[in-house]
C-alpha cells in the first residue's frame, strides 16, 4: 500500500486561490484514500482547515506542524503534559517583547518575525517568513509517524512538499517529492521534482502511483 503525505499551503492549494484546495483535487484524493492512505500534514489549524479544504476526507489529518492529530474523528495532542504550562510562559514572555503572536490549539504562530530569540524549552520551526513555537521533539515527521502507529497502517510513504518545515516530513519517508514551485533547498532534497506546481504537481504524482507508473522506490 501506498501512503501519502502532503503539505497544505503551496503544495495542495495555491496561493492566488487563497489556499482553498479545487474540487477536481479533492475528489482526486478522496479516491486514492479509498485505495491507499493520504494525510494532510501542515502548520494550519484545524478551524482554517475546515474552511480551506471542506470536502477533503483524506485518512487523517496532522495539523499544526504535527502536534495535534485527527484520526476517524478522533483528536490527539501530540505534546507533552506540560506543554500548556511552558506555552503560557513563552507567550507571556512574547507580549513582553511586544512580539505578536496566536495561539493554535498546541502551538504559537508568530508571523514575518526575524528575532534570534530562543526559548530552550521549545523548538522553533520557520516556514518560509513565518515562524511556528513547538513542543521539543514535535515536528511534521515525528507527528505523522504517530498518526501511523495509532492507525496501525504499515506501507511505501511518500511525502509531498514545498517549504523548509516539510524536511522534518522528508526524513521519515521512502520516496520525497517536490512539487515545482517548491524552494531550492526541499528540491535539493526531493527524489522527484514534480514538472507541476502546487495542486497541479500533487494531482500529477497520484496519477502515476495509481497508473502504476511511479518509478520508486528505487533498490
Amino acid at each position: 500500500m501506498w501512503i501519502v503525505a502532503s503539505d497544505f499551503d503551496r503544495t495542495l492549494a495555491h496561493e492566488r486561490d487563497s489556499f482553498v484546495i479545487s474540487e477536481a483535487l479533492s475528489k482526486k484524493i478522496n479516491e486514492f484514500a479509498r485505495l491507499h492512505s493520504f494525510f494532510v500534514v501542515t502548520g494550519r489549524e484545524e478551524k482554517y482547515m475546515r474552511l480551506l479544504a471542506p470536502n477533503l476526507k483524506p485518512t487523517g489529518w496532522v495539523l499544526e506542524n504535527g502536534a495535534l492529530l485527527i484520526l476517524n474523528q478522533r483528536k490527539i495532542i501530540n505534546a507533552p503534559e506540560d506543554w500548556f504550562v511552558t506555552r503560557r510562559k513563552i507567550s507571556e514572555e512574547l507580549t513582553r517583547l511586544n512580539v505578536s503572536h496566536s495561539l493554535g490549539e498546541v502551538i504559537i504562530y508568530v508571523n514575518s518575525w526575524r528575532s534570534s530569540v530562543s526559548f530552550p524549552e521549545a523548538r522553533i520551526e520557520r516556514n518560509r517568513e513565518d515562524v511556528m513555537i513547538l513542543p521539543k521533539g514535535v515536528d511534521k515527521g515525528t507527528g505523522f509517524l504517530r498518526a501511523l502507529k495509532e492507525l496501525n497502517l504499515r506501507g511505501k510513504v511518500v511525502a509531498v512538499g514545498d517549504a523548509e518545515n516539510d524536511e522534518a516530513l522528508f526524513r521519515v519517508a521512502d520516496v520525497k517529492v517536490a512539487v515545482g514551485n517548491a524552494v531550492p533547498f526541499i528540491m535539493s532534497k526531493a527524489d522527484l521534482v514534480m514538472e507541476k506546481e502546487d495542486g497541479e504537481g500533487v494531482e500529477e504524482l497520484l496519477d502515476l502511483i495509481i497508473s502504476g507508473r511511479f518509478p520508486y522506490p528505487k533498490v
